[in-house]
C-alpha cells in the first residue's frame, strides 16, 4: 500500500492529481466538454455560492469541497439534472449533493486502483456568501479553479494530521 501523508504541512501530489482525473473524465461524460482547469485558486474569492463538502477516511483522510459560484450554479444544474433548478431551491443542494457523489465515487475507485483505501461520507451542503469551512490552522489544502463553458466551478481538497479527521465520518 502506498503511503500519502501530509508531512510538513504539505499536499502530496497524488490527491489533487486523481481529483483533476475525476473532474475531467466525469465533467466530460456529464456535460459533453472537458472543463478547463484555469489554476490554483487559494486567494481567490468566490462570492456567493453553493458548496458540497465529501471527508473521506482510510489509508489516507482528507475531504473535498465542490463549489458553485452564484453566477454558474443555475447553468451547471440544468445540464446535470436536464431540468432549471432556482438557486435558492433546496433542489439547488441535491444537486450540489448529488454532482459531489459522483465524482467522489469516482476518486474512491482512482484511489482504490493505486491500491489507496477509502471510503466517503454522505455530503454536506452550504449555502452562502464566500462559504468556506474553517479548517485547523496548518492543515494542506489546494483550490482549484475550473471553467466550463460559460460557468466556473471551484474544488478544493484539504489535508488532515495524523489522528485528525476533517468533516464527516464515512456513512453519516
Amino acid at each position: 500500500m502506498p503511503t500519502i501523508d501530509f508531512k510538513e504541512g504539505k499536499m502530496p501530489e497524488v490527491l489533487p492529481q486523481v481529483v483533476m482525473d475525476s473532474v475531467s473524465d466525469i465533467f466530460k461524460s456529464i456535460f459533453s466538454s472537458t472543463p478547463e482547469f484555469v489554476g490554483n485558486a487559494d486567494n481567490k474569492a468566490i462570492g456567493d455560492g453553493v458548496v458540497g463538502i465529501i471527508s473521506f477516511v482510510g489509508d489516507v483522510s482528507w475531504l473535498l469541497m465542490l463549489v458553485l459560484p452564484k453566477s454558474s450554479a443555475q447553468e451547471t444544474a440544468l445540464k446535470f439534472a436536464g431540468f432549471e433548478v432556482d438557486y435558492d431551491s433546496p433542489d439547488m443542494g441535491d444537486v450540489v449533493g448529488e454532482l459531489n457523489n459522483v465524482l467522489a465515487g469516482d476518486i474512491v475507485a482512482r484511489l482504490s486502483a493505486k491500491d489507496v483505501k477509502v471510503t466517503m461520507s454522505l455530503p454536506t451542503i452550504m449555502r452562502g456568501h464566500d462559504v468556506e469551512p474553517l479548517l485547523p490552522r496548518g492543515l494542506p489544502s489546494v483550490k482549484m479553479h475550473y471553467k466550463i463553458g460559460d460557468g466556473d466551478i471551484y474544488l478544493k481538497v484539504a489535508g488532515s494530521q495524523e489522528g485528525q479527521t476533517v468533516g464527516r465520518t464515512p456513512g453519516t
